[in-house]
């Protein structure tokens, strides 16, 4: 296909799934990979981009070269080529990518979709003949192998040795089998051919080739529809048998109907913003339930950060993806299974001996192995909102604790220092060393999940009375331990010792700050969470980023943050700065791709994506505040 590599509107590839398995095409409707969790591996994918370079592990800046490699079309593992005139992407339904084009030779459309329950996609291309009907060849090329991903990450701390590779590709007719045994995985790809001729599948030297012939005066419309599957072991041919009838897609549920309806948010949301919001909600939603919550076994899955870069799980980025489906479960049914089977994965299959660790691989091993105080809070949260969301506790699996054992004892290995009563960390929420061990936002969360679990604790058979004192404990230490000067008055320090030392910074990560209000910490007009928010959202802050985009960002990653954005919404609608929310607020909805994706880090001067073409996490926050998560209380909008 021919096509530039990114076009006005779209800074990403476009992306499908079902929930067993993810694809990604590029803009101009190349096939970049097709994934899945792997029971032994964590996960394998097709793909066609280069392996990452293990020499270079631990550079930024060729772990981002790799990251956006993976985004060209150029790298596609499967693409048709020939008298294909050039495309780009249809502005439509996020979980159904369209693809169009024309020239004199003739017009090209072409779509995507998960098949239905099968670990399946199919792409189905037509090509309509125009003023020349001349004779034309046209080639599917399949350059891709399987691999599991390289997991390169910014800052490395567990990287996996590299898997040796024993590839192999066979054919018969139209179908084409790319394997490796040292995974295991195989790969099928079908292709059916309507009204043109096919050859079958050559596998010689480099990528294996389909010719497909067409004469446009035989037959005027050329439909060329390619299933490909993956599996640990040789998937099912798709329909009876192998070139038959294409797996049926799953049915279009996308921007074509909105299931978000008008955003309920708390939050300041000008009516004209209304709708664009409605269509961000259904395109994250869309890319959650098919891309990131991936089934593992049976009544488990997994939620990964995303499918293309790291597909590991954080319970930090897990725990406000679950968020976004509790928020939305009356518009969409999925949603409260989906965070059963994902708390499942979470409390059982998880390798948490020593705690949850950075990351863990979707069969549940751990990937990372660094302690981030905030990631063992989180998966209590979740599973209390989905307890306040559902009326009811999820089913634990058979023969294995309930769910009061497993949380009090989550709870007692919290490594809380028992004269401050705070817990420290290894890593901030950004991945990177902390500084000093106690930090802000993870004592809010902290108090947070203490308060919340006091409301249950005589369900959970927990002493209400300690889960109160612990509260009280946090609460007093955040404003006395955390108190600092600053250019706006007293406010709270990002990190401190506990003991006099502190550091003044604010990240886009630390969304608990943010959300303090919201969560009943303090009030909107508490001073020093005034002047914190205040001081996080000013050049005073070394984590700001000026420009004419500018906003809160990392010292992760230089930039502007769309997690910084959110904070700014939220805090300026809070602070009753209504022009200021609503400012943040633009920004973001214009830096949101078409499916309602958000970067990592977009560049302050022109807002052009910078960083992580793929992340679920901002997306999903955004998504689930303006579904009224806290703003206007899940317990409430639950009637439970």
């Amino acid at each position: 296909m021919a096509g530039s590599e990114a076009r006005d509107g779209w800074p990403k590839p476009l992306d499908v799934g079902n929930g067993q398995v993810c694809a990604s095409f590029a803009v101009d409707g190349s096939w970049l990979s097709l994934g899945r969790p792997h029971p032994g591996r964590g996960f394998v994918e097709l793909t066609g981009a280069p392996a990452f370079d293990e020499a270079l592990r631990g550079r930024p800046d060729a772990v981002r070269r790799h990251r956006h490699q993976l985004t060209l079309a150029s790298n596609a593992a499967l693409r048709l080529t020939g008298a294909v005139p050039e495309v780009a992407p249809d502005q439509g339904q996020p979980d159904r990518p369209r693809w169009s084009g024309a020239d004199r030779a003739g017009s090209y459309q072409a779509e995507a979709g998960a098949a239905a329950g099968r670990p399946a996609v199919t792409q189905r291309h037509v090509l309509s003949a125009g003023p020349d009907r001349r004779p034309r060849q046209l080639v599917l090329v399949a350059s891709g192998r399987l691999q599991r991903p390289s997991f390169a990450e910014i800052t490395e701390v567990s990287p996996l040795p590299p898997l040796p590779s024993l590839a192999s590709c066979t054919a018969k007719g139209t179908m084409l089998l790319v394997r490796d045994q040292a995974l295991p995985a195989v790969a099928r790809l079908d292709v059916a051919v309507a009204g043109g001729v096919a050859g079958g599948w050559r596998v010689d030297a480099g990528p294996a080739r389909l010719p497909i012939s067409w004469d446009p005066e035989r037959d005027p419309t050329l439909e060329i529809t390619v299933t490909c599957a993956l599996a640990p072991e040789d998937p099912d041919p798709p329909g009876d048998h192998p070139g038959g009838p294409p797996d049926p897609p799953d049915p279009p549920h996308g921007l074509g109907r909105s299931r978000a309806g008008p955003p309920p948010t708390g939050l300041h949301l000008p009516a004209r913003l209304r709708p664009r919001l409605s269509r961000l909600v259904d395109g994250v939603l869309d890319y959650v339930l098919g891309c990131t919550a991936l089934a593992v076994v049976p009544g488990e899955r997994c939620i990964v950060t995303d499918h293309r870069l790291l597909q590991l799980s954080w319970t930090r980025d897990a725990y406000y993806q679950a968020l976004l489906l509790l928020a939305a479960r009356h518009r969409e049914p999925r949603a409260l299974p989906v965070v059963a089977e994902h708390l499942r994965w979470l409390w059982f299959r998880c390798d948490r001996v020593d705690g949850w660790m950075r990351s863990h691989l979707p069969n549940g091993a751990v990937k990372d192995r660094a302690l981030q105080a905030d990631q063992q809070l989180y998966p209590m949260l979740e599973l209390l909102d989905y307890r306040e969301a559902a009326g009811t506790w999820p089913e634990a699996p058979p023969g294995r604790a309930g769910w009061g054992e497993v949380v009090a004892e989550a709870w007692r290995a919290l490594p809380v220092d028992p004269e401050l009563g705070l817990v420290p960390g290894e890593e901030n929420p950004a991945d990177d060393p902390v500084s000093l061990p106690y930090l802000l936002s993870t004592q809010i969360l902290l108090w947070h999940t203490a308060t919340r679990l006091r409301a249950h604790a005589g369900a959970l058979g927990m002493p209400a009375q300690a889960l109160t004192e612990a509260a009280d404990t946090a609460r007093a230490a955040i404003r006395d331990r955390f108190a600092c000067p600053g250019p706006f008055g007293g406010q709270w320090a990002y990190e401190t010792d506990g003991r006099g030392r502190f550091r003044r910074y604010h990240d886009a990560n630390d969304l608990p700050t943010a959300l303090a209000p919201l969560w009943g910490l303090c009030s909107p007009d508490d001073r020093r969470w005034s002047a914190t928010m205040r001081f996080a959202l000013d050049p005073a802050n070394p984590g700001w980023s000026p420009g004419r985009w500018g906003g809160l960002g990392s010292a992760h990653t230089p930039g502007t943050w769309p997690l910084g954005d959110i904070q700014e919404w939220v805090a300026a609608s809070l602070l009753g700065d209504i022009a200021r929310a609503e400012r943040a607020l633009v920004r973001l909805l214009a830096v949101a791709a078409p499916d309602g994706l958000l970067p990592e880090t977009y560049d302050s001067g022109t807002g052009r994506w910078l960083a992580r073409p793929w992340f679920a996490w901002p997306g999903a926050t955004l998504a689930a505040l303006a579904l009224g998560a806290w703003t206007t209380g899940l317990r409430e909008a639950s009637g439970g």
